[in-house]
């Protein structure tokens, strides 16, 4: 059967990845094909009740990707999949074996979710480092396909393992689906309430201590202003301490992880990406996609395919706090078509994502 796919995936917690994930397979699903999503556990799943009926939901029960190998391996010989799509590298290179020791001819397929050579230039810690990135690195470029999320990542990928072109693919990651629900509900909301918004994990990779820094400059100018980050993570206590320093603490809420996303995105005057880098930033996608302008450093990957400067918001230079505060007054300041800069998100609707996403796996590999 050609349209038959499984989906694998560590978990379905709050990230980009996951969501995504649960978004292809629901689309798919919903188009006739017979798909499997597999996790490894449902430990903090925010995404597991969005599950179309039609995808066949199984779980494996296990805690860790180290431990899973036995687990997958015997979902292999059960299921006998004839294509799997892989959503991280661990677990990519954990199919690559089993597949090599169960004697099972499927096509293996992984979603590339970030920019990996500055993924690997980011490494923090020796076993990480000098042991587990370099076995992904080398066993990662042995999957039959690698889809990447934007060019940039293409390009990153063909250079850093010196890839055939053909062997990879692009797909640019598509608008939620409930923000494609709500927009064809909904006119785009016009009033704005005077707060920034940043979203993402509190981690180094999000550098929010740029848009934290920026921001108590910006409010020289609009002391009125709020800042607000939704996101969990280990440096949580970290960032507060820096509100503390720069003393604006009563200025910025720290909300949390939220999945209720549209009300803070539709209602924010910006909203603020700072990383070191990325894959495909879904957080710009989804302000515009509501109509709300953005403003990011000028990263690797992302950002650059997404903001047209002037129509749905603007670059900054990387790590140049001084010019994110620039681009942010001159967000504040500019009188915005919100309906313009929702237009500005219709090529990442989620239509045309699986359109290529069914071009992609139904093409035979060698």
């Amino acid at each position: 059967m050609i349209n038959k796919v499984t989906f694998l995936i560590s978990s379905l917690s709050g990230g980009g990845a996951e969501g995504l994930c649960v978004n292809i397979a629901n689309g798919l699903a919903s188009r006739g094909w017979d798909i499997s999503l597999i996790v490894l556990n449902t430990k903090k799943s925010v995404f597991h009740n969005r599950i179309n009926k039609k995808v066949n939901f199984k779980i494996l029960g296990i805690s860790n990707t180290r431990y899973s190998f036995k687990a997958l391996y015997q979902f292999i010989k059960n299921e006998e999949p004839l294509k799997l799509v892989v959503f991280n590298y661990e677990l990519t290179v954990m199919m690559y074996f089993v597949r090599l020791l169960s004697f099972k001819k499927f096509i293996l397929i992984s979603r590339n979710i970030n920019t990996i050579s500055k993924k690997k230039e980011n490494l923090k810690g020796i076993w990480i480092k000098y042991f587990v990135f370099p076995i992904i690195d080398f066993f990662y470029k042995k999957s039959d396909h690698i889809i990447n999320q934007c060019k940039s990542m293409q390009n990153d990928i063909v250079k850093h393992y010196n890839l055939d072109q053909k062997k990879t693919s692009v797909i640019y990651n598509p608008v939620n689906e409930i923000i494609e629900k709500h927009n064809q509900r909904n006119e785009i909301e016009l009033n704005k309430e005077g707060y920034l918004l940043c979203v993402g994990r509190l981690e180094s990779q999000k550098a929010l201590n740029y848009s934290i820094t920026a921001f108590s400059n910006v409010l020289k100018i609009f002391p009125n202003l709020r800042l607000k980050i939704l996101g969990e993570g280990s440096l949580r206590n970290e960032l507060i301490k820096l509100t503390i320093d720069l003393g604006i603490k009563n200025k910025v809420d720290f909300v949390g992880f939220d999945s209720d996303i549209i009300k803070y995105f539709s209602k924010a005057e910006a909203t603020i990406l700072s990383s070191l880098y990325e894959g495909f930033p879904n957080v710009l996608i989804e302000s515009i996609a509501l109509g709300t302008p953005v403003v990011s450093f000028d990263c690797k990957s992302g950002p650059s395919e997404i903001i047209e400067n002037g129509i749905n918001g603007y670059l900054a230079k990387y790590l140049d706090v001084n010019d994110l505060e620039a681009k942010i007054l001159l967000t504040l300041n500019k009188r915005w078509n919100y309906k313009l800069i929702a237009e500005s998100a219709h090529r990442f609707r989620l239509d045309s994502a699986l359109n290529r996403w069914e071009n992609l796996l139904t093409k035979k590999f060698n």
